[in-house]
């Protein structure tokens, strides 16, 4: 799969996941592409735009939970965590694609 569409499948996978188990399950749903985020990021060789998309999954399924049950603290840690996946994301996959690959 091309880059240039894993932005729009780390949301397309949340929210079909979140449309099948709710905002109770959407703390499942995040915990994985958390995992998996991290795993992506540790793998030698595999684009870092990769992790910080499953990021971005995460962030949503964990915003989307804690708006569900009002825990402010975790939404506010959440949307610092948006930022630098959105922020990677844009460092490993749009910058260099609007770019050309330059930095």
């Amino acid at each position: 799969m091309h880059e240039t569409s894993m932005c729009g499948l780390a949301i397309a996978l949340a929210s079909l996941l979140y449309a099948a188990f709710g905002p109770a399950g959407a703390q499942y749903v995040a915990s994985v592409f958390g995992i998996a985020g991290a795993v992506l990021l540790g793998i030698p060789g595999v684009n870092p735009a990769w992790g910080f998309a499953a990021f971005l999954a995460s962030n949503i399924g964990w915003l989307i939970f804690g708006f569900d049950r009002r825990h402010w603290g975790m939404v506010g840690q959440q949307v610092a965590f948006l930022a630098t996946s959105l922020f990677g994301l844009w460092t490993w996959w749009l910058g260099p694609l609007l770019t050309g690959g330059r930095a």
